[in-house]
C-alpha cells in the first residue's frame, strides 16, 4: 500500500513540474511576442502587429479606439478581448464583402436629423 502512494505520490510531482514548465514556455513565448504579461499591453502590441499605420500611434490613441469599440477596459475585460479573437476566425474576403454591402433603406417620414459623428472602424485581430 505504502509503495502504491509513492508511486502516485511521484506521478502527481511530475505532473506538476510538466504543468509548470509548460506555463514557463508560454510565459516566455508571450514575453518575447509582446514585450509585456499585462492582458491590455498584449491587445495594444497585437493590434500593433496587424497595421503598419497603427504601429505609429501612441499608447492612449490605441486605448482611445478600443475603449471606444469594447467599453472600459480591465485586465479582464482585455483578456476576454484576446481570447474572442483568438477563437473567432477572421472572415474571409467574400464573407467580408457581403458584410459590407447593405442595401439603403428608404426614409419614412420626417426624422429629426442628428448630428453627424464619425465613428471609428473596428478593429480585426
Amino acid at each position: 500500500m505504502k509503495r502504491l502512494a509513492r508511486k502516485a505520490d511521484r506521478s502527481v510531482r511530475a505532473l506538476f513540474r510538466f504543468a509548470a514548465v509548460i506555463a514557463a514556455v508560454v510565459a516566455v513565448i508571450v514575453y518575447w511576442n509582446f514585450g509585456t504579461f499585462s492582458p491590455c499591453g498584449v491587445l495594444r502590441e497585437a493590434i500593433r502587429q496587424r497595421s503598419d499605420l497603427v504601429a505609429v500611434f501612441p499608447d492612449g490613441a490605441i486605448d482611445f479606439a478600443v475603449e471606444a469599440q469594447f467599453g472600459e477596459m480591465s485586465a479582464k475585460r482585455c483578456f476576454a478581448v484576446l481570447l474572442e479573437a483568438i477563437a473567432s476566425p477572421a472572415p474571409t474576403a467574400g464573407q467580408a464583402s457581403q458584410l459590407s454591402i447593405q442595401p439603403l433603406a428608404p426614409r419614412q417620414g420626417k426624422q429629426k436629423s442628428s448630428p453627424s459623428v464619425p465613428r471609428l472602424a473596428p478593429f480585426v485581430l
